[in-house]
């Protein structure tokens, strides 16, 4: 009798915890969670094809960026064409995530997973919408949790907005933190081997003209008083390289920053195609900014054409060297004068 009594006591008890449970799950205040397993933005995957505005923000730093034309561009530098690349990545990325296992629903812990406000500069929220506007994905995204077997599985905790559950989820995304980040950097690239002649004039005036006749040739200084010795071969072809690689630091409508009329050096580099490049170099809150225009003959005018459509209307900040290069003076290629 005390077996039996006992059963039926241990069943009655699971009887009444089961009861509260699905009293507490259906109860006025109860959100049903996602499963385990599903895609941290459902709705993204299947819209991926027609998005159109992206918002990141953490902390102070709200970042926005804008399908149009075909391209992503980034609305807080002026519409400048963003590293399309890396935004992709970073919608396939967030797309992919999906939830494994569920954590904290207390506000108070958000922070140990960096799910907390994206106010307070610990978090990242990212906004997706679509082209009629409507959102197809928002997510609070926090710290990342290596895979500690190294089999890639690395996670990511999120949490979706609206919603008091974080999640410890497959994958990650990759999200830089400044505007500058997101942009397609890339300016010019024309080699240093294509160009056949240069001319740097400084700020003051004073006018630096270098050439070849031919790409086999080595550099030489036109116009130079006689007896001047440059220093050395690779010192006189320096400044070739200038438009090599030559990538943005930041970038600005030419409207919001306009080149000045004094205390702005030029140069101009010409091709053996016929192309020529034209740079204005200026200081300006203590960065080097440039503008750039191009014109070219024969085939090179379609190639002058497509340089100005993409920097065209824009100024740039560029790196220190280039900007030391660009500044380039005789002195700087020639032997000091005997007993100077």
């Amino acid at each position: 009798m005390q077996r039996r009594s006992f059963l039926l006591l241990l069943g009655a008890t699971i009887v009444l915890v089961g009861g509260a449970v699905v009293t507490l799950r259906s109860g006025p205040n109860y959100v049903s969670e996602a499963p385990p397993g599903e895609r941290a933005l459902p709705k993204l995957a299947p819209n991926l094809g027609s998005l159109a505005w992206v918002r990141v923000t953490h902390g102070k730093t709200v970042m926005n960026f804008a399908e149009t034309g075909g391209r992503w561009v980034v609305v807080d530098k002026g519409n400048y064409p963003a590293a399309g690349a890396k935004v992709r990545r970073m919608l396939l990325a967030l797309a992919d995530l999906s939830l494994v296992e569920p954590k904290t629903r207390l506000p108070a812990l958000y922070p140990r997973l960096d799910v907390d406000d994206p106010a307070n500069g610990r978090s990242t929220e990212v906004v997706i919408q679509d082209r009629a506007g409507r959102v197809v994905g928002r997510l609070i995204i926090g710290k990342r949790r290596p895979d500690r077997l190294g089999i890639g599985n690395d996670g990511t905790y999120v949490r979706r907005v609206g919603e008091d559950r974080a999640w410890l989820a497959r994958g990650t995304v990759d999200l830089p933190g400044d505007a500058v980040d997101w942009l397609d950097r890339r300016i010019l690239d024309i080699p240093a081997g294509d160009i056949a002649t240069m001319v740097l004039r400084g700020a003051r005036g004073d006018v630096l003209v270098i050439g070849r006749h031919a790409m086999t040739d080595r550099f030489a200084l036109y116009d130079t008083a006689s007896g001047v010795k440059p220093k050395s071969d690779a010192a006189v072809a320096a400044p070739a390289a200038a438009l090599e690689a030559l990538d943005l630091d930041d970038v600005k409508p030419a409207a919001a920053l306009p080149v000045p009329e004094s205390a702005t050096a030029t140069a101009a580099f010409r091709t053996f195609g016929g192309l020529v490049v034209h740079v204005k170099l200026f200081a300006s809150d203590k960065r080097d900014w440039v503008s750039i225009t191009a014109s070219g003959t024969g085939k090179a005018a379609a190639e002058a054409k497509s340089i100005d459509a993409r920097v065209g209307g824009w100024v740039y900040a560029i790196a220190p060297d280039r900007a030391k290069i660009l500044r380039t003076t005789l002195a700087d290629l020639v032997e000091p004068a005997k007993g100077s």
